[in-house]
């Protein structure tokens, strides 16, 4: 039987395919009436052929490839950090150069003239490089002037870069009460009356404490973000989050320490808290990067 089975199995394929005479097809037909083991031959013999093509091998050249990826990545990493670093230390030169160094009051920093017209024009000294003009409105407790504020100040900034000359302001009188005009002095000194009658009285243009608030309140989060961190054990995914925004309070505090160093008051508070902020973003993406391009350094050293 198994010798006939031998022959039988030699001979499916034609079977299969029709290709063999009547008789040795009957021969075959009543050996398989008989025998499963080539029943099941034949059933395998007509199945659709598998066209599923074999598994490519990794070629040898993809480790290469993915390895020249990295050190492109690389490349580029170090390029934007480096960049980065030099923004950060040119928006923190520009932000010291450029920090205002206001004029305490002297008989000769200024000069004002009341024009035909009612309006007033104040002539400052060469040396002021930037002036500006604020309207007090109706601060005062009386309420029977109008009052305005004007200072002066210069920076390495402008004595490098700006047009020379005298600088002028003027101010034209919305009401008919008598104008008075103050000078900020911005150095802890009470203001100068330069125009009008003196009032019962001075008055004192004091630094905003703003920054100072954004200081402690960029440490309060600092702490929540920590606690949260800590916290967060069992959670890579928050821990590498929360990791990614505990960076941003040191971040603000070095663009502070930048731009105002120890102190928190400012006379010119929206200018200073600005440059707080972009420098603060600058140093937040450097350290992002540089953690990135360590981890990427880690996975290109030789083991």
């Amino acid at each position: 039987m198994k010798q006939e089975c031998s022959i039988v199995r030699d001979l499916l394929p034609l079977y299969v395919e029709n290709m063999v005479s009547p008789e040795t097809a009957e021969f075959v037909r009543g050996h398989l009436a008989a025998c499963e083991t080539c029943q099941a031959e034949v059933q395998s013999l007509r199945q659709p052929p598998d066209v599923t093509p074999p598994a490519q091998e990794e070629r040898p050249e993809a480790p290469l490839r993915r390895l020249q990826r990295k050190l492109l990545l690389k490349r580029i990493q170090t390029a934007l950090l480096a960049g980065g670093f030099v923004l950060v230390v040119l928006l923190s030169a520009f932000a010291i150069l450029s920090a205002p160094r206001y004029f305490p009051y002297t008989a000769q920093l200024l000069e004002v003239t009341e024009q035909a017209d009612g309006s007033l024009t104040i002539t400052f000294d060469q040396a002021v490089t930037q002036c500006q003009v604020e309207s007090l409105g109706t601060q005062e407790p009386d309420n029977q002037s109008e009052s305005y504020s004007v200072q002066a100040w210069t920076s390495p900034w402008d004595q490098w870069f700006s047009r020379s000359g005298s600088r002028t302001l003027t101010i034209t009188p919305q009401t008919d009460r008598p104008v008075r005009v103050y000078y900020a002095q911005n150095n802890g000194q009470g203001d100068v009356l330069v125009y009008g009658e003196h009032p019962d009285g001075g008055m004192e243009t004091l630094p905003r404490l703003v920054l100072g608030y954004y200081l402690f309140l960029a440490a309060g989060v600092f702490v929540v973000l920590l606690v949260v961190r800590c916290a967060a054990k069992k959670k890579p995914k928050v821990r590498q989050w929360v990791g990614r925004a505990l960076l941003l309070p040191p971040a603000y505090g070095v663009g502070h320490l930048i731009v105002l160093g120890v102190t928190t008051v400012s006379y010119c508070a929206t200018r200073d808290f600005i440059l707080i902020v972009a420098i603060g973003a600058l140093v937040y993406c450097l350290v992002l990067l540089a953690a990135s391009l360590h981890r990427l350094w880690r996975e290109l050293r030789p083991h």
